[in-house]
């Protein structure tokens, strides 16, 4: 295992911590990756647990790690730990990410009710005018339009809730089958524009892939926005181009931006994203915090109790599907 102490009492606690240690054998229990690549028992480890701050599983630590056959990722993306090496070798490779999702799409479903309630523009509004706004921009819940910016895991997790609304979900994804829109009951969209011209909410969940889809969402495309539309972003600050998003939300006071990810994190002291009135930075909160991160460990020890018994792993990931994950 290599996890800080504090992220193991966070991701297991104290009752999925006496299952685990019950379960395996546990060999070492490190904070760091030179701790694991230097201790006396690393040639006989069979299986390891990661998170946050894991080290890359490169050729030479893997070289120290000579049984090592799975690796259960107690986070999301395992696109940082997992490299060539990895695959290369035949490791299995479990992620928590369906675990990680499930606070996100609580988030996005969130301040999608509060955007449609006009929430984030009222309150800055009687803060600064110390006065009532007025009803009649507020849209309301019922028979809006929510766009969601590719359709993966979180996004389908959204739209699950979403339902409740009786909104119109649309979803932009070329890479899918129209079946998999329409065992969620979401509308396709078969162009980006089309997609943020009709969303007056509009949520990002496009995984960053280097040279494909940073700065996807560009100042033409925010600029579709409809009247009052409020963008939400909790996949990757980098898929929006963060220099046309601050022209355009200077351009239009109309619209809002509501950013749990940025380009840089924290961005830089002279980002306009600090001055703008119609910004609202969460700070990466959208994502599993505090006990939200024990559902993280008790996939993992589901997924450790599988291979210990010989049944098939339900988390698994693949090189190519831990590409095209955020």
């Amino acid at each position: 295992m290599v996890l800080s102490p504090t992220l193991r009492d966070e991701v297991f606690g104290p009752t999925a911590w006496a299952e685990l240690t019950g379960l395996v054998e546990l060999l070492a229990c490190c904070s760091h990756g030179d701790d694991l690549a230097a201790h006396p028992r690393r040639g006989e480890v069979e299986v390891l647990v990661t998170s946050w701050g894991a080290p890359p599983l490169t050729t030479e630590l893997l070289a120290e790690l000579p049984r090592l056959r799975t690796v259960l990722h107690a986070a999301g993306s395992v696109r940082r730990i997992a490299g060539d090496a990895v695959w290369e070798r035949g490791i299995t490779v479990v992620s928590a990410a369906d675990a990680n999702n499930e606070p996100v799409a609580e988030y996005v479903y969130a301040q999608t009710i509060l955007a449609l309630k006009d929430v984030h523009r009222r309150s800055r509004r009687i803060v600064t005018d110390r006065a009532m706004p007025p009803m009649e921009d507020v849209p309301g819940i019922r028979e809006q339009a929510v766009g969601l910016v590719s359709f993966g895991s979180v996004a389908r997790k959204t739209a699950q809730r979403l339902r409740r609304l009786d909104t119109e979900i649309l979803a932009w994804d070329p890479y899918l089958d129209d079946e998999v829109f329409a065992v969620e009951g979401v509308t396709r969209v078969a162009e980006l524009p089309e997609l943020v011209a009709r969303s007056r909410v509009l949520s990002i969940h496009t995984p960053l892939i280097r040279g494909r889809t940073e700065n996807l969402v560009g100042g033409d495309l925010l600029r579709l926005l409809p009247r009052r539309a409020t963008l939400v972003n909790t996949a990757r600050g980098a898929v929006i181009d963060e220099a046309a998003l601050i022209r355009v939300l200077a351009e239009r006071p109309d619209l809002f931006a509501v950013l749990d990810v940025t380009a840089v994190e924290p961005p830089e002291p002279q980002s306009g994203l600090y001055t703008l009135p119609n910004v609202l930075l969460t700070g990466h909160v959208a994502g599993t915090v505090g006990t939200e991160r024990r559902a993280l460990g008790r996939l993992v020890l589901d997924e450790l109790r599988r291979l210990t018994t010989g049944l098939p792993l339900l988390h698994t990931v693949s090189a190519a599907s831990a590409h095209l994950r955020a």
